[in-house]
């Protein structure tokens, strides 16, 4: 008998994961995969390594089904293909807040490109999660 291995996409590998495993089911709250997804560390994956606190990132962007940019992110770096790892080779970690806050405004984001823990967020989507939610330590600064 051959021992088979589990693929990435047999179960949630993180909060997030779960978040997004479980937000189409009726009883789900966007807010919490919003919330996971910005107060959790996701990846990018970049065509340059990142040597110091002055280095750039280029990091990869993909075209959706209607050819618009959106910004690829992974929840988990094994989630990451192949194929966009011989276009951008370098995993950097970062917070989902850090992504949001420097993304820019005419550009997409998609999660996971590819596999069933994704989804993905126009520009519009972001410029409303950006104006709707605050970093927790924003948030107390704002009510004293």
């Amino acid at each position: 008998m051959t021992e088979q291995t589990d693929s990435p996409d047999n179960g949630p590998l993180n909060d997030l994961e779960a978040k997004l495993a479980s937000a189409d089911q009726p009883d789900a709250n966007p807010v919490d995969v919003i919330l996971a997804f910005l107060n959790n560390e996701v990846y990018l994956v970049s065509s340059e390594a990142v040597d110091g606190p002055d280095s750039s990132v280029e990091p990869l962007v993909l075209s959706n089904a209607d050819g618009q940019p959106v910004l690829a992110v992974f929840s988990h770096p094994s989630r990451v293909d192949d194929r966009f790892l011989e276009a951008a080779p370098h995993v950097l970690g970062t917070m989902g807040s850090a992504i949001l806050g420097n993304i820019g405004d005419e550009l997409g984001m998609v999660i996971n490109p590819g596999s069933e823990f994704g989804f993905e967020i126009d520009p519009e989507g972001i410029a409303n999660i950006r104006r709707d939610f605050r970093r927790a330590d924003e948030a107390a600064d704002q009510a004293e």
